[in-house]
């Protein structure tokens, strides 16, 4: 008689079977980049067939990154974004001397 496969693996299953540590498994989950979970009251469970279906989405040509660690940059230069809160008082300096440069070139 064969032996039975589990349908539905719990944290510390699923993080052996991918070769992962409970809390590396836990954080790819957390950060939408792990496989797909299963709610089942407050316990989180792993479908068999949804750890397969992570493993072959991450399979790669050998001598590249893994998908979940490659960083999603694009090439093009966005703008620097604002950051929060009164600006400081050397970014105030440098602000009143660009205007005071536009209006001392304009005149």
């Amino acid at each position: 008689m064969r032996a039975q496969q589990k349908l539905l693996l719990d944290y510390e299953s699923a993080a052996e079977a991918l070769s992962l540590t409970r809390s590396a498994l836990r954080d790819l989950v957390y950060k939408g980049r792990g496989p797909a979970t299963i709610k089942l009251g407050r316990r989180t469970m792993f479908a068999m067939s949804d750890l397969e279906a992570f493993i072959e989405a991450n399979r790669i040509a050998s001598g590249g990154l893994t998908p979940f660690f490659r960083t999603e940059r694009s090439t093009d230069a966005a703008p620097k974004k604002r950051r929060r809160g009164r600006p400081t008082k050397i970014e105030q300096l440098a602000r009143e001397a660009h205007f005071r440069s536009r209006e001392g070139g304009e005149a």
